[in-house]
């Protein structure tokens, strides 16, 4: 029989693994058991709630409780902006990123707040003209990084392109995903210089302590910002 004392050892609490590394790993505990037979027993362990189901081909162990999907607590100005590109652009992708989202998770907390917006390609100038109409003082158009830190000044708003094929939220498309925000974190050069980047390891940490992660999403978007490899070895290290 399945011995769960002698499963449970094998697998790492916090560690993602693949279906057929679950199957592996119950082969191990009881090699005179078929493949049919491990593949069986996931699937009663996924019913019981010992392992969970993070995202497309990921399981954990369970910790006990369902991590919740990410919401981000917008403060009134992002909420307010978000609102009004809404209103006035209803078809167009966007999503609202600002930095003290990040405070969550940080130990040096980000006192001064600068709201980004990506909104899809060849959108970006007009989003950039209707915010400045609206009476938004400091908004700049995918500024360089000497003039970003040149003019920068609190709750300034950045509009740059939305990259494709970026995780969105099904029900709240303009708010961000956690596997968007960890990605662009460590690859926008404008957000990584907002926090210390020795810190980022400490933030996927947390991320993935307290929400459900999909690490398939966001390395597929990590590709199409070209560092896969980098955030799949943050990953690697931090989580195994």
């Amino acid at each position: 029989m399945f011995h769960n004392e002698d499963i449970e050892s094998g697998i790492t609490t916090n560690k993602v693994y693949s279906r057929q590394q679950m199957i592996s790993l119950l082969q191990e505990a009881s090699p005179e058991y078929s493949s049919n037979s491990c593949q069986w027993k996931l699937g009663e362990m996924l019913k019981s709630g010992e392992i969970v189901r993070t995202g497309y081909d990921q399981y954990m162990i369970s910790t006990g409780k369902a991590r919740p999907v990410y919401s981000p607590d917008y403060s009134e100005t992002a909420s307010a902006v978000m609102a009004r590109i809404a209103e006035k652009y209803p078809y167009i992708a966007f999503t609202v990123f600002e930095t003290v989202l990040m405070n969550e998770f940080l130990n040096h907390l980000v006192a001064q707040n600068t709201i980004f917006i990506q909104a899809e390609k060849d959108i970006a100038s007009y989003v950039f003209r209707y915010l400045q109409e609206d009476g938004y003082r400091n908004v700049m158009l995918k500024p360089a990084k000497k003039d970003f830190d040149l003019y920068w000044s609190k709750d300034t708003i950045v509009v740059t392109d939305l990259v494709s094929e970026a995780p969105m939220h099904a029900s709240d498309p303009h708010k961000i995903t956690m596997e968007k925000m960890l990605v662009d974190i460590y690859c926008d050069k404008l957000i990584k210089g907002t926090f210390s980047r020795a810190e980022y390891p400490f933030i996927v940490e947390q991320a993935f302590d307290k929400y459900r992660v999909d690490r398939t999403s966001m390395l597929r978007y990590a590709r199409r910002r070209n560092r896969e490899m980098e955030i799949a070895h943050v990953l690697d290290a931090d989580l195994n």
